[in-house]
Formats: structure tokens, sequence, C-alpha cells
């Protein structure tokens, strides 16, 4: 399944399951999504600040476990046709959730969920920076091919200009996409997925056989 549509799902269970918890306690739920790593975490709560450390080895190790599951009531967020039909639907196991993300030592389904929102955002920067070495290679290319023709002494000046104008703009594009690169989870995290990745990878697979 797309990074975008498992956001996506995890938006709705968010937002179902903060609905029926607002419910429950007569409060109106906040206005945006947990996942967001821009949403104003709650009071001496990181879970939704991706700017500060939370996850660690113990939690990735009980997630990834967790994923094994023959049932996963969470396998909404992990597979393609999970069950996710109306998001009003999840209130009434808003319990089954958090029963679950206890037994795995989370607190709540928030600390069990923010867990994969991190996990995903991490999967999300792996791939930007790879893509984003991949294109500074084709740039280089592109450079050192230019160079080198700059190095032929019958070089007319019309070429000669082309391939100085070819650097300098390879040059500059190498800059602005390494430049541009947003890393919205916070180092500490991102380390721990990047190190988790292969398990990470294992556990996807059987919930998207297409991976």
């Amino acid at each position: 399944m797309g990074k975008r549509r498992m956001v996506f799902r995890m938006s709705l269970l968010s937002a179902a399951l903060v609905a029926a918890t607002s419910c429950q306690s007569g409060q109106h739920g906040p206005s945006s999504g947990m996942f967001s790593p821009s949403a104003a975490p709650r009071a001496n709560d990181v879970a939704n600040d991706y700017t500060k450390p939370y996850l660690s080895d113990e939690k990735m190790q009980k997630f990834l476990t967790s994923m094994k599951e023959e049932h996963n009531p969470f396998e909404l967020i992990f597979k393609q046709g999970g069950g996710l039909q109306n998001p009003a639907d999840l209130t009434s196991r808003l319990e089954e959730f958090n029963s679950f993300a206890r037994r795995y030592g989370f607190q709540d389904y928030q600390g069990y969920t923010a867990v994969w929102g991190r996990i995903m955002v991490g999967e999300a920067q792996i791939a930007a920076a790879d893509m984003v070495k991949d294109t500074a290679k084709s740039f280089q290319k592109m450079i050192d091919d230019a160079q080198a023709d700059l190095k032929k002494p019958d070089l007319s000046p019309e070429q000669r200009k082309m391939d100085e104008d070819q650097i300098a703009g390879a040059q500059k594009t190498i800059h602005d996409i390494s430049e541009s690169g947003s890393n919205s989870l916070n180092e500490a995290d991102m380390a721990l997925v990047t190190n988790y990745k292969d398990q990470i990878d294992a556990a996807e697979k059987k919930y998207n056989a297409s991976k």
C-alpha cells in the first residue's frame, strides 16, 4: 500500500477514535490529526511532537512483534482492504484498540499508532534522501561530461559556453535539492527507523503482499 493511503487510513482512525474519546469525556476533539508532525502535542505528551524523541528499541521491538499477530485490530492502517468502512464504526472498537496497545506496553492506542506514524515519516525521509542522491548523481555526471568536453583543444567558443552553462546549472541544481530536504522526524527516532528498516519491511509484507 502507498504511504499516502496509509496516512489517509491513519488519519481516519485517529479522527474517529479521538472523537469517541472526546464524546466519552464530554470534550470536543482536536481539529488536527494526531499524525501531523506540526500538530500541537498535548501537555506533557511527546507522542505527537515529531521533533522530540519518542521511539526506543523496546517500543520498536514490541511494535514489530505485534504486527506478526494473526489478528491485529490495527491492520486497517497496515493493510489495503483491512476493513475500514466508516470511521464512525471505529468508535465501538475503542476498547479493543486500547486493550491491544496495552498488551504491548503502550498506554493506549495513541501511544501505539504514534510509533507507526514515526515509522512512516522516517521511511518517507529515507526515500526522499535516496531520490536526492540519485538525482545529484545524474547531474554530477552532466558536470563531469561537460568538464571533460572543456579540455578539448579544438572546442568552439559556442560549445565552451554551453558546457560552462551546463556545469553552472547542474551545480546549482545539486545545491538546491540538497538544501530543500525537510526532516520532520527528530534525529534519534530517525536513527531507530533506519536501524529497523529491514525488519519493518519484512513486517509490512504480511499486510501488503504486492510490496
